[in-house]
């Protein structure tokens, strides 16, 4: 129990951040509620009776409200509100970006339905929707049986699916629409996926594969196959915590076997990482380190970086070489560039 003076102004302290926090929340709630209603009566005024609310999402200094055509449960209509919601109202900057948003809403809705009427049919599993907010340059998230060793024959299965969704977009499809991005996974071992019944952008990958590693790849507009040397591995994989203290621990034991030592700081994370030529199994990548460290002197500068390959397959880490003195005078940073392809 808090006693005395001291006590007094502790609570009185901890009361005072509790109501701020409050405020801040119910600021939070009513700007919310303030951009819910402009855009709604904005969307009601320039398109009547056709689009219903779906949701908002809040941004850094705005909120998007999301609309939906009526009867249509692919189209979203992506809305960004101005911080003032009352300057959000016909005949302003605000209205521009709803025609826009109209524009490019039905424009990505009609390449998920190409995607909806294509892909389960030439045995492409789809599995989720990434980047949303992104319009036509979405990304697919689909399961794939990749081989270790050579990931071509089975990228070239996807050859007549990506003809199949073009033949599927709407006569004069733009670039843009014509493009795919994907995210690939592998299939669990003993494990058949379960797509959904109908792809939209609420639908989201399963929590229990959201750390899965993936690979990401794309197509352009004019492309009609996919290459196994643009594959690389998706970054949030390597900047998940786990597979970063598996990295982390491996350079420092290396730089403590170093008769000149070195330390690694705390938050530290792989640079310049490949995947292998032809291998699915191995990362190569740097961890950068520093040399000397002082306490109460903040990060340290790095200026040393240890050279990892990954084995996937086994879970090995294995330091393969140690550089040192690898900034420049100006303190730039110059590594080799590791062999393979890239990551992200």
């Amino acid at each position: 129990m808090l006693a005395g003076p001291k006590g007094k102004v502790s609570a009185l302290a901890g009361r005072w951040l509790l109501a701020l926090w409050l405020c801040a929340l119910l600021s939070a709630c009513a700007d919310r509620r303030a951009a819910i209603d402009a855009a709604t009566a904005l969307v009601e005024a320039a398109y009547p009776g056709q689009l219903e609310l779906v949701g908002t999402h809040l941004q850094k200094d705005h909120y998007d409200v999301v609309f939906a055509i009526r009867g249509d449960p692919l189209t979203r209509i992506r809305l960004g509100v101005d911080r003032d919601a009352s300057r959000c109202r016909p005949a302003s900057p605000c209205e521009d970006r709803l025609h826009r948003a109209y524009a490019a809403g039905v424009s990505a809705g009609a390449k998920l339905r190409a995607l909806n009427a294509a892909f389960p049919r030439c045995g492409v599993v789809p599995l989720a929707v990434q980047d949303a907010q992104a319009g036509t340059g979405f990304t697919t998230v689909v399961e794939l049986d990749l081989a270790v060793q050579d990931q071509q024959p089975a990228l070239d299965r996807m050859t007549p699916c990506i003809a199949a969704f073009r033949s599927a977009l709407p006569p004069g499809a733009t670039p843009e629409q014509r493009s795919l991005k994907l995210r690939i996974l592998q299939p669990k071992p003993g494990e058949t996926a379960r797509p959904p019944a109908l792809l939209t952008f609420e639908t989201t990958l399963a929590r229990t594969r959201s750390d899965d590693i993936s690979f990401l790849t794309g197509i352009g507009p004019d492309a009609n196959g996919l290459l196994a040397e643009n594959l690389r591995v998706d970054p949030a994989f390597l900047s998940a915590r786990k597979m970063r203290d598996r990295l982390v621990d491996a350079a420092e034991g290396a730089l403590s076997d170093d008769p000149a030592g070195g330390q690694v700081p705390k938050l530290a994370f792989p640079t310049g990482a490949r995947l292998d030529p032809q291998r699915l199994d191995v990362i190569r990548s740097y961890i950068l380190a520093c040399s000397t460290a002082q306490k109460g002197q903040g990060p340290c500068k790095t200026d040393i970086a240890v050279r990892l390959r990954h084995d996937l397959g086994t879970g090995e880490v294995i330091p393969e070489a140690i550089l040192r003195d690898i900034r420049d005078t100006s303190g730039s940073l110059h590594l080799p560039p590791l062999p393979g392809r890239g990551v992200g």
